[in-house]
């Protein structure tokens, strides 16, 4: 994706499978790998993918994948003018409980 390769430091795939890091925008990379830090500690599909890499990748390469993740997500949505859904989260169920209360008035 060139698009990511341009805005973070993308590692890219050879011939040797060894991931070779791109130079890229270090100012756009810091803030994502932060971003990618917080959102491997929320509750969130970004979290399960983290821990599934975590194990087989390291922290830090696991870290730039949530960042691309992360990144290719923001773009996608900026593209189909669409607002973030978790596919993780019930918000059906999260919007019943929020507004149960109201809906029952004793």
């Amino acid at each position: 994706m060139p698009f990511a390769s341009r805005r973070l430091r993308m590692p890219r795939q050879t011939a040797s499978r060894k991931g070779k890091v791109r130079k890229g925008n270090p100012y756009v990379g810091r803030l994502l790998c932060e971003f990618a830090h917080a959102a491997s500690r929320m509750s969130s599909v970004f979290k399960s993918k983290f821990q599934a890499l975590n194990i087989r990748r390291g922290h830090k390469r696991s870290i730039i994948a949530i960042a691309h993740k992360l990144l290719r997500t923001v773009f996608y949505m900026l593209k189909r003018r669409e607002h973030y859904r978790d596919s993780s989260t019930d918000y059906e169920a999260l919007a019943v409980q929020r507004n149960a209360p109201r809906w029952i008035r004793r």
